[in-house]
């Protein structure tokens, strides 16, 4: 839970000092990194096999890295976009040590005899050194998640029911080419505001701005289409042009119901 000093600073997008570190918000100039960076918040646990589900977060996340990496796969999962979220967020950038060898300025901090356990990670942010331990990051995982916008996964819902709902989402939506650019100059243009200075927004103000955007267009053509007469199956999707729909997905729904709406077959009994 946020403090209120730490909530007010989210609403101004400013920064928040955690634990001696400063965290920034990201801005839409990194827009790019932060969607390859934000899976590693958003992960949810329980979707993991049952030996990473009883850990800490980051422990877990850490030690499925490691499975992976000592199993002859390819590393860099969602443990390393826990690091760059953390890069972007410190705004850490790569030091050149007395040797002048670059290093990153985060380090990993094991057990000495159990490499795949994590302790904490060291970070150095300019003069300032703290460690982030696994329990520590449960809390910093919502700082940073409140401050840039990101939406955490409800761990207390059936996973398998979630992800079929997100496929049965998927399976409605329209065929898009999406990419970051494209959705950067269509806020630019309804926004009237400067590429440049959109660049220079932090992320969360920028997602919302875009979902007034979308808010406000859609409440007009939803307006303009019931005034001709026609009727939402699931009622009006944008009844205001100032607040959002309340979701009715609560990411637990009948079985039954479920099924018959993926396979298209009768209710199952």
């Amino acid at each position: 839970m946020l403090t209120q000093e730490q909530q007010i600073a989210v609403k101004k997008g400013t920064p928040i000092q955690w634990n001696g570190l400063t965290l920034f918000p990201i801005q839409v100039k990194d827009m790019d990194l932060f969607l390859a960076a934000q899976l590693g918040l958003t992960a949810s646990q329980q979707t993991l096999p049952g030996k990473y589900v009883v850990m800490r977060y980051l422990e877990a996340l850490y030690a499925l890295d490691y499975d992976v990496r000592t199993s002859g796969g390819v590393g860099g999962g969602l443990f390393t976009r826990v690091l760059l979220f953390l890069k972007l967020s410190l705004r850490l950038e790569v030091i050149k040590g007395e040797d002048g060898i670059e290093y990153f300025p985060i380090q990993q901090l094991t057990e000495r005899d159990n490499p795949r356990k994590l302790v904490a990670l060291g970070v150095q942010q300019g003069d300032v050194k703290a460690q982030i331990t696994p329990q520590d990051f449960n809390q910093l995982r919502e700082i940073l998640a409140a401050q840039n916008g990101v939406e955490l996964p409800d761990e207390t819902l059936n996973p398998e029911l979630v992800q079929a709902e997100r496929d049965l989402k998927g399976k409605n939506s329209l065929n898009l080419n999406v990419d970051s650019e494209s959705l950067i100059y269509s806020v630019s243009v309804k926004t009237h505001v400067p590429l440049e200075e959109i660049m220079e927004w932090t992320i969360r103000r920028f997602k919302l701005t875009e979902r007034a955007v979308d808010r406000s267009t859609g409440h007009l053509v939803a307006a303009l289409t019931e005034a001709a007469g026609a009727k939402y199956k699931n009622g009006n999707p944008f009844p205001s042009w100032k607040y959002d729909r309340e979701d009715d997905s609560s990411g637990v729904v009948e079985l039954s119901g479920l099924i018959k709406r993926l396979s298209g077959a009768v209710e199952a009994k």
